[in-house]
């Protein structure tokens, strides 16, 4: 059980940085028309807090493997 929490911790925890590189790409360069868009940053407010979470549950999950 405890090989698991390390490969899931380390699993979430790479798809996390994952997730950063394509938030990043999405606010360095947005489509012309996204940029002004309120649903646009609704949509980039909430992929932080998900990503917030997924940092959080990868780190918690190396940490009870220990």
């Amino acid at each position: 059980m405890r090989t698991l929490n390390i490969l899931s911790g380390i699993a979430v925890l790479v798809l996390t940085v994952h997730f950063t590189h394509f938030l990043h790409r999405f606010l360095v360069d947005p489509p012309q028309e996204a940029a002004h868009s309120p649903v646009f940053w609704a949509g980039m407010a909430a992929a932080v807090v998900v990503w917030i979470f997924s940092l959080i549950g990868g780190c918690l999950l190396l940490k009870r493997s220990s």
